[in-house]
């Protein structure tokens, strides 16, 4: 998702958490470790182990499109053909799409909301969304049908002509076109996801959402049809895209998918250069910002038309501008397949603290979340300069023109990091954001820690006091998207998120079990749709471990973590015995305790105890492994867990 700025960070809350422990103590061990599980039992579909059931299903969206850009009214029409696949259980009478750019009409359930609002002074009266011609059902043995439909706000609802049985499949044809919307802005950040941004050469054209898309149906939900509002991303069917794009000849476009006709659409130089990229270790540049101007550097007809194929994909987005610069550079996977970074930005981006570096950050990005996690799956990753602040899609992504130094590495490393987050694995990104902005934050850190020895410090991890993450008026993680206030977002959905499978991967299960069990999960839900309890479930089962404590504490509930050191009672300095010491989990969350104790002889000794200790209530006590006299207790020495009340963690004999 797009790039969220340090000011929206809860820079309400530091008043909101509570910094002094109050008695009695607030924790419920029935509560974080019930005999019961808040786990759905496993089915055939989803079983308790967090893996796909043997009965699993996913309906499947295929799409060939045939769509124009008229530049001069900036509209957008296409031709699509949708063939569904049946694969649920359930004979189908209706089928929903998603309408993303109705939400640009007036008084759209988004626009009312104020998710969205327009910035465009220049054209007050601008009412976007689509405007549908026709809708046909498609068959070779019958004539086509008009279908029936009705469209409320973001949705489109076909009644099909049969019922659509279980394995059958329907293909239908879609009419449509709309107008750009143009610089459409929330009072705090940008909320659009296709755009047009003006630069000194020509428009570029960010091209999203620009087709009627399947809503998905599954066996949690059944039809997904939440309006779109803004902040609630997408929730998409995978299948196969034909898509040809046809503009005026000195526009250069670019596409999730593959180029299939180099030869019709670029120069012969142009072609030649780009054959070259695909292989070169070196970045080639396919157009260079001198040949911008020249009419030379496009082919000498009207229009051409740009034909592109993406297989196995949940979405599909384009580009299209006269002023793009655009290189390529070769990179090599693990296992040796090679992939096609595609750069494009206007000649105001060219700077060797920014877009002149996109190949090299493609590059690391693939390959090091490649090797790590699980094999980019695209032929190509384009990184295309727009007004837009970070947004990604399948084998595209849209990063902002103006960046520079670390904030474009770490936009571009995000956004290419959402190809495992929502694109391999398919979350419901409309009810569950946190599934892949959160868990891509996560894997953004480690990479960033990683890149050209640590060059960026990439979006901070934490730019509030870890506190502010667990204050009173914070909303759980687990929080509906459209739900959580503007100035919450970044902290909630990312960066809680990344904190808490850090603290987990680092301090509670260990790297190499987390690792093993992330890419297990990643594995186990490529390209298929996981619910939290399916990921809650895969690393429980994976680890070992039962983590109910804190899935219901960090995620479900926005629970606080005080431990605090209640008493020492130390022997008489004459006799050779033990202190007794006192530990107390005054909040709801509870946590492993980490203890360094202080001897008066100068000797120290550290303790590190498993969370189920509390499994017997808010009191723990135990004595050191060593006799003697007891000057000092620190709980949490290294600040490791986020402890609200960090000044009861220390005894100290008086």
């Amino acid at each position: 998702m797009k790039r969220f700025f340090k000011f929206l960070c809860l820079i309400f809350l530091f008043d909101t958490v509570s910094a002094q422990s109050q008695d009695p103590s607030k924790y419920a061990a029935s509560d974080l470790f019930p005999a019961a599980s808040f786990l759905p039992t496993g089915n055939s579909y989803r079983s308790a182990t967090g893996e796909p059931g043997p009965a699993y299903w996913q309906n499947r969206a295929d799409y060939a499109i045939d769509v124009s850009l008229d530049d001069k009214k900036d509209v957008i029409a296409g031709t699509e053909t949708i063939t569904f696949s049946n694969n649920s259980p359930h004979t189908l009478s209706f089928l929903w799409l998603q309408m993303d750019q109705n939400v640009y009409k007036k008084h759209s359930k988004g626009l009312d909301a104020k998710l969205f609002l327009s910035g465009n002074t220049s054209d007050s009266k601008f009412e976007g969304g689509f405007v549908i011609e026709s809708v046909l059902f498609k068959s070779a043995q019958t004539t086509n049908k008009l279908a029936r439909y009705t469209i409320t706000d973001t949705r489109m609802r076909i009644d099909l002509n049969q019922p659509l049985a279980s394995g059958q499949k329907v293909s239908f044809q879609i009419k449509y076109s709309y107008k750009f919307p143009r610089n459409f802005r929330n009072a705090d950040f940008n909320v659009n996801r296709t755009d047009i941004l003006p630069t000194k050469k020509g428009d570029i054209y960010s091209v999203a959402q620009w087709y009627p898309r399947l809503c998905v149906l599954d066996d949690v939900s059944g039809w997904n049809t939440l309006p779109y509002l803004g902040n609630g991303e997408f929730y998409l069917e995978y299948g196969n895209f034909d898509v040809n794009i046809t503009l005026p000849s000195a526009y250069i476009v670019e596409a999730s998918g593959d180029l299939l006709n180099p030869d019709e659409v670029l120069t012969p130089v142009q072609s030649e250069r780009w054959k070259r990229a695909k292989t070169s270790d070196e970045k080639v540049f396919i157009r260079t910002a001198d040949e911008i101007s020249m009419p030379s550097s496009r082919p000498s007809k009207p229009s051409c038309t740009w034909k592109f194929k993406l297989n196995s994909a949940r979405d599909f987005a384009w580009t299209a501008s006269k002023a793009f610069v655009w290189e390529g550079i070769g990179i090599k996977l693990q296992g040796g397949k090679k992939v096609m970074g595609s750069s494009l930005y206007p000649v105001e981006s060219k700077s060797a603290e920014s877009w002149e570096r996109s190949g090299e950050y493609i590059k690391f990005t693939l390959q090091y979340f490649s090797e790590k996690w699980y094999p980019y799956p695209y032929n190509k990753a384009v990184n295309v300069a727009s007004n837009l602040d970070g947004m990604e899609y399948p084998g595209l992504v849209f990063c902002s023109a103006k960046d520079k130094g670390n904030m474009y590495w770490a936009v571009v490393n995000h956004e290419l990091g959402h190809t495992w987050f929502p694109m391999i694995v398919g979350s419901n990104e409309r009810k569950h954001a946190w599934m892949d902005e959160g868990l891509n934050a996560f894997m953004d850190n480690m990479a960033t820690k990683d890149f050209n020895g640590g060059e960026f410090i990439g979006y901070p991890e934490i730019d509030v006091p870890v506190l502010a993450l667990f204050a009173d008026t914070l909303v759980p993680i687990m929080t509906r998207p459209d739900v959580i206030a503007p100035n919450q977002v970044y902290s909630v959905q990312y960066q809680k998120v990344a904190y808490l499978l850090t603290l987990l991967r680092e301090q509670i299960l260990g790297k190499e079990k987390f690792d093993l069990a992330f890419r297990k999960y990643i594995r186990d839900w490529a390209y298929k749709h996981p619910v939290p309890s399916d990921f809650f479930s895969s690393i429980n089962n994976s680890t070992g471990e039962d983590l109910h404590w804190f899935w219901k504490s960090m995620f479900l509930e926005n629970y606080k973590l005080d431990q605090k050191v209640t008493k020492v009672v130390n022997p008489e300095k004459s006799k050779p015995a033990k202190a007794q010491i006192t530990i107390e989990n005054m909040e709801r969350a509870a946590m492993p305790l980490l203890i360094e104790i202080t001897f008066e002889n100068g000797q120290t000794e550290f303790h590190k105890l498993p969370v189920e200790i509390w499994q017997q209530g808010p009191v723990y006590r135990f004595t050191p492994d060593a006799a003697g006299v007891v000057s000092k207790v620190v709980l949490d020495p290294q600040n490791v867990f986020p402890d609200v009340a960090p000044a009861n963690n220390v005894w100290q004999k008086k």
